[in-house]
């Protein structure tokens, strides 16, 4: 347990200290009119941005403020008809002065991002006061995400073996548990409740809440993150109900474990199908990897005994499922960019990818020793299987990591994919 206690330590201290970040997605702001920094001898009447994908109507706020840091109020934004990757909004009269128009949208990931622009009108204001306002520390959210989702997906996966192992008088997942099942559920719920609320405080534009609370889903529906909290909600309470048959659970937890994909970049790559579905195969064969994992590690005394059918079917799901895990995620990097960019690129993303590879490997390397010890009949080492596992969780860290960045796009430069990074 101290182990494990030392493990989440490192984490937390991995994620809250690194450099804060205002932007989480792929969207990137690709060109504006006015252009940053420009300087304008009359008000251009409006302003507009270009972004590199598609944007959400009613998520989309900007916000226009002085060389005082005072805000000038602006119309509702609107959406360039026939191109919903731009934005634009009117403008009032004007002084003359520096401006700093800050927009703020939600792109096709459900991830936010903010970007802005500073333009001057006659002249340029000898000082321009910082109109940015204290928001959401977002690495609070990657903390909450990862320990939310990490626990679904091991509860998932474990749920699973434990399942396979009972039909061979190993532990069931309520013995092996016990009052574990319980505190994992209400970390579970707990995490996804904090993490609805972080996601919502990180919007400006809108409040996820009150349009939840006035059942308004032509909002809700417009952000893949919120929608992916809600239903993974709906099936956590849907697995507490007792005394269901079997199937029940074991529908409730792939349910839950297969939701999990469909809240990172993968709505933003085109094929999106093809997206989607390399996603909710990477992370159904994670959760078994990992929970497999966590099962031996609990089971392992009884699995010394004569357990050689449940050994094989361990050993083939395992394998499988790890080289499945390793093949999805390689798809996934070629059909979301290319290996010049990944490897060209200074963003965090590439460094999280290059630690997962690691990480990855070393799990590789320990999964082989063991099974060849398991093979020639001797005892598995558990120190080994404990240090695969907190690899394992460290690689699962980054990927999660990795889902909330910004990631290089083929063929073009850091500059352009992740322009809002600067701030």
């Amino acid at each position: 347990m101290k182990r494990y206690m030392a493990l989440l330590w490192l984490a937390l201290f991995l994620v809250l200290g690194s450099p804060a970040t205002t932007a989480l997605a792929h969207a990137g702001l690709i060109g504006s009119s006015p252009k940053d920094g420009e300087l304008l001898k009359d008000n251009p009447g409006q302003i507009s941005l270009h972004f590199t994908e598609t944007l959400e109507p009613d998520l989309v706020d900007i916000r226009l403020y002085d060389w005082n840091g005072e805000e000038v109020r602006l119309n509702r934004p609107a959406l360039q008809p026939g191109d919903a990757s731009v934005v634009r909004a009117e403008l009032p009269d004007l002084q003359e002065g520096t401006y700093v128009a800050i927009v703020s949208v939600v792109s096709e990931d459900g991830h936010p991002v903010e970007e802005r622009v500073t333009f001057s009108i006659g002249q340029k204001s000898a000082s321009v006061a910082d109109p940015t306002q204290p928001k959401t520390d977002n690495r609070y959210l990657l903390v909450y995400r990862y320990l939310t989702q990490g626990l679904i997906l091991l509860g998932g996966g474990l749920y699973l073996l434990a399942r396979q192992g009972a039909r061979s008088g190993l532990p069931d997942f309520s013995r092996l548990l016990g009052i574990g099942r319980q505190i994992g559920w209400g970390l579970m719920l707990v995490g996804l409740v904090f993490l609805w609320f972080l996601y919502d405080e990180s919007l400006p534009a809108v409040s996820l809440t009150d349009a939840l609370w006035q059942g308004n889903g032509d909002i809700l529906k417009q952000s893949s993150f919120a929608v992916m909290l809600l239903v993974s909600l709906g099936l956590l309470l849907l697995l507490a109900i007792p005394n269901m048959v079997t199937g029940w659970y074991l529908f409730c937890w792939g349910a839950l474990v297969g939701t999990q994909a469909f809240g990172g970049h993968a709505w933003g790559i085109s094929p999106v199908w093809l997206s989607l579905l390399l996603r909710l195969l990477h992370v159904m064969t994670v959760s078994l990897w990992m929970g497999a994992l966590v099962y031996l590690l609990l089971a392992y005394r009884h699995m010394e005994q004569d357990k050689a059918a449940f050994r094989a079917f361990f050993l083939k799901a395992v394998t499988g499922a790890s080289l499945l895990a390793v093949l999805t995620g390689l798809v996934m990097l070629f059909v979301q960019t290319d290996a010049q960019s990944i490897w060209q690129s200074s963003l965090l993303w590439s460094k999280l990818l290059f630690g997962k590879v690691l990480l990855v490997c070393a799990m590789l390397l320990l999964a082989y020793l063991q099974r060849k010890r398991w093979r020639k009949g001797e005892a598995l080492r558990v120190r080994l299987l404990r240090w695969e596992i907190i690899l394992g969780l460290l690689a699962l860290l980054a990927g999660i990591w990795m889902s909330q960045t910004s990631y290089p796009t083929a063929g073009t430069t850091d500059t352009h994919v992740a322009i809002h990074d600067r701030h």
